[in-house]
């Protein structure tokens, strides 16, 4: 009774911890919209500038290049949020400006991008390198991998001492693989952090890198697996009901480290996906905790093993029934019902998991019903069996893990049918402009402000072609402030263009189009283009 009581608060405790009020979290932050827009052209430089995503964010690195080069860091200026604001220098210089930015979502993943802008008129800028480190990436991927077997099979071995006393050489793997966990876990917190702020492994040691960690939902996974190591390796180190109450314990808080942050963890409905993590990871662990120690007593097959092997053939369905359950319910939020969107790097890695765990299944499966019973009735031959079919099923386990540690570099098709579909460009504006026998045929590509191509075609009345020496385009917006700004056009096959014409701003523009016909003719039609 004094078990069952512990247990009753210790799953009320982790209840409660799952079921805490959090902020509201989506799938996986993704950027709506931004002010100025992307590629715009101002006229004057803006106080501050606005990236809106789908879910609140902390900004990790701000950071402003200018024309020259120069860089601004802009992070202590930055207010998170689902509307981050940035708040500008006030003495940005006329031309291209380069945002660069990253930030950490509720899931604990970074991302970043860069937002270019131009103030007058659009210039070179200095290039912004936004890809991640690859040697960090494969760390942080190999670091993770490390880290869920050293979970799964350490610290899942010592919660298996709850159902059956651990053989000797079980429990020194497991204890093993305990204590490694605690190395690995802050590797994993490090390399979280050089990866959230874009840094290499030259940064390591840099205070923010470890704040900047510490700051996602990932310190807390990492700093809840570093006290199931520790539970896990006291529970491994000791005997008796206290150690199997410290192994019952790790694996709790094993299972609750990693419904702490992640992709399916943060996605709505919480009240529904945290638990359903929770739950899936505590049906895996029960499942591949049990593998090493009975892969170690199937080689006695004395009483022990027997005993060992009959409680777990009786508690397993269940804990598959769960696994199988929470899966489903955590691949339908995330991916919906099958379809295009499960073509994507996630539904890939979701698809070879599933196919690995229906081999997985299938080997279990056939233990069940073909090898167990007389593997009890003391038939060596079938708990030989019944050793490789477990030896198979911790390969294709470390395989399946590989696999999820992989699912941190891609975000679920639900996170990225909230990013919003690219604006098409807009349709080319065209006017005509008459001046006595001569028509200019202006085209506009593409009808927005920004840079653009602006054709010009020299016409009579009749529509007919008309050569002409040299082509300039005049465009000024009085009612705008804005002065005249002329360009000489290049011909080719009968069309003058302007490959890149900065227009700064939507609005009214008065155009010229100055037009040498002879030495001693020169015909200026004129109008008005109106930029939407």
């Amino acid at each position: 009774m004094a078990l069952l009581t512990r247990l009753r608060l210790l799953a009320g405790l982790l209840l409660c911890l799952l079921l805490a009020p959090m902020p509201a979290a989506f799938a996986h932050a993704q950027l709506l919209s931004t002010n100025p827009a992307a590629d715009a052209v101002v006229a004057s430089a803006p106080g501050q500038v606005e990236l809106t995503f789908n879910e609140p964010v902390t900004p990790l690195a701000i950071r402003l290049i200018g024309p020259d080069g120069a860089i601004a860091e802009l992070t202590e200026q930055t207010a998170g949020g689902e509307t981050t604001t940035i708040s500008l220098p006030g003495d940005l210089a006329d031309g291209t400006q380069v945002l660069s930015w990253r930030v950490v979502s509720t899931d604990g993943h970074p991302i970043g991008g860069s937002l270019v802008f131009s103030i007058g008129t659009v210039t070179g800028a200095a290039a912004v390198d936004a890809a991640a480190d690859p040697i960090v990436s494969a760390s942080l991927w190999a670091a993770k991998a490390l880290l869920f077997i050293a979970l799964f099979i350490g610290v899942g071995g010592a919660a298996f001492s709850m159902l059956a006393e651990l053989p000797p050489a079980a429990r020194r793997t497991a204890l093993l693989l305990s204590v490694a966990g605690l190395v690995i876990a802050p590797v994993t917190l490090a390399l979280q952090g050089l990866d959230a702020l874009g840094r290499t492994w030259v940064s390591v040691l840099d205070p923010d890198v470890w704040s900047a960690a510490l700051s996602t939902s990932y310190g807390a996974t990492a700093i809840a697996a570093a006290i199931a190591f520790i539970l896990a390796a006291v529970a491994l180190a000791g005997t008796g009901r206290r150690a199997r109450y410290a192994g019952a314990a790790a694996g709790a808080v094993a299972a609750l480290s990693l419904a702490l942050s992640g992709h399916a963890s943060a996605a709505e409905p919480q009240w529904l996906m945290r638990p359903a993590v929770f739950l899936h990871i505590a049906g895996i662990l029960f499942w591949t905790g049990a593998l090493l120690p009975l892969w170690h007593l199937l080689r006695n097959g004395n009483a022990p093993a027997t005993r060992a092997l009959a409680a777990f053939s009786r508690t397993i369905p269940f804990a598959v029934l769960v696994l199988v359950l929470s899966g489903a319910t955590l691949a339908f939020v995330q991916l919906g019902a099958p379809g295009p969107q499960w073509v994507t790097g996630y539904g890939i890695i979701l698809a070879a998991k599933l196919l690995l765990l229906a081999l997985l299944l299938a080997l279990a499966l056939w233990n069940r019903n073909w090898l167990t019973a007389p593997a009890l009735a003391g038939d060596t031959t079938a708990q030989g069996k019944l050793r490789h079919s477990i030896t198979a099923e911790m390969v294709i386990v470390v395989l399946i893990l590989a696999l999820v540690a992989g699912w941190r570099f891609t975000p679920p098709p639900r996170a990225l049918a909230m990013a919003p579909v690219a604006a098409l460009p807009a349709d080319p504006i065209m006017e005509h402009f008459i001046d006595g026998t001569t028509m200019a045929m202006v085209i506009m590509d593409p009808g927005s402000a920004g840079t653009v191509r602006l054709d010009t075609m020299v016409l009579d009345l009749e529509h007919s072609p008309r050569d002409a020496m040299s082509v300039a385009v005049i465009i000024a917006s009085p009612e705008l402030g804005i002065e005249p700004i002329r360009r000489d056009a290049i011909e080719a096959d009968g069309m003058w263009t302007l490959e890149e014409l900065t227009i700064p701003i939507a609005g009214t523009w008065q155009v010229e189009v100055e037009i040498r016909l002879s030495r001693f003719e020169l015909a200026r039609p004129r109008g008005e283009i109106v930029v939407p």
